[in-house]
């Protein structure tokens, strides 16, 4: 992997051109790695996006500016939701909306992502606690939070002080997170199982995706990345890469969870593969626990059928 710079009009500094060619290859090993990557005006803004949410990190005031919004996990197969997973959001009085892609990594390498995600599970849990018993909620782990001891026991410890049944969490892992130290991840990972929560591997068939590992986590899902879905209807190979990963869950006995869906045609094609577990903006956005409660009789959430405009998903 290479990152490259080009001295521009209004020359730079010696710092600054290995600043930008250091990015430059950042980019490359994280997005097109075995390539050569040249800084661009993209990258420009991405830095400046960069250093002014690192310096806002530092004065944030997490409880009151972070907050957490709901996208339902729907059973296309019984009509029905059957978790919703908790996606951090950042309203920040100087920066306004801040996309997590830009503050997640940030607070991950300004050590801040423990104090986030412990802020976040607080209030997913406060949410969860306004639901059926039925609906599960699914969390994210950072890479950072694996590595924590001490995280995972303070989460546990909210569980149990908050009367919320670890059966009802799913937490979510990435691949490139077990790999930093896959022989702590697993042991922490079976340390949350032994509290009676579910396991989900996410992302699935971006990062490493290798059976030498997968077999040998205590996984309850597999979230196959929406990568692979956008072309599904079109795509023969998209389709193919789906069933092999549809038929590696069925083999391992774990739910297979399809994200990024977004048309009639993608559910479809997916029920016709075996799909039955389904997440993405044609079951519905992320919206506030509020919402949430407000448009959803006790009795609606997990009875009624889930549609779009009006038509149920089976149609």
């Amino acid at each position: 992997s290479i990152g490259l710079v080009a001295q521009t009009d209004q020359p730079l500094t010696q710092d600054q051109l290995l600043e930008r060619a250091d990015y430059a290859l950042y980019n490359a090993k994280a997005h097109h790695r075995g390539t050569a990557v040249l800084f661009s005006t993209e990258h420009e803004s991405a830095i400046r996006i960069q250093i002014l949410t690192e310096q806002q990190l530092r004065q944030v005031d997490f409880a009151s500016e972070m907050t957490v919004q709901f996208q339902p996990i729907v059973d296309v197969g019984r009509n029905k939701i059957v978790a919703y997973e908790a996606l951090a959001r950042w309203q920040s009085p100087v920066l306004g909306s801040v996309k997590p892609i830009h503050f997640i990594p940030a607070a991950e390498r300004m050590g801040l992502i423990n104090q986030l995600t412990e802020v976040l599970f607080a209030k997913a849990l406060a949410a969860l606690k306004t639901w059926p018993d039925e609906i599960d909620l699914s969390f994210n782990l950072s890479v950072r939070d694996i590595a924590s001891g001490d995280l995972l026991a303070r989460l546990a410890q909210m569980l149990e002080t908050t009367g919320v049944s670890a059966k009802r969490i799913i937490f979510e892992i990435t691949e490139t997170a077990l790999m930093h130290d896959f022989e702590q991840g697993r042991d922490r990972l079976l340390g949350l199982k032994a509290l009676g929560a579910k396991i989900a591997l996410d992302d699935f068939g971006t990062g490493y995706s290798s059976l030498h590992y997968v077999h040998r986590l205590p996984l309850d899902k597999i979230k196959i990345d929406r990568e692979f879905v956008a072309g599904v209807a079109t795509d023969q190979a998209s389709r193919d890469i789906v069933r092999s990963i549809l038929d590696l869950c069925r083999n391992l006995k774990i739910t297979c969870v399809v994200e990024g869906v977004e048309t009639a045609e993608q559910v479809i094609v997916l029920r016709s593969l075996g799909c039955t577990t389904m997440q993405g903006y044609f079951f519905g956005g992320a919206v506030s626990n509020v919402a949430l409660v407000h448009t959803s009789g006790a009795s609606e959430w997990a009875a009624a059928p889930v549609r779009l405009k009006g038509r149920p998903v089976s149609a």
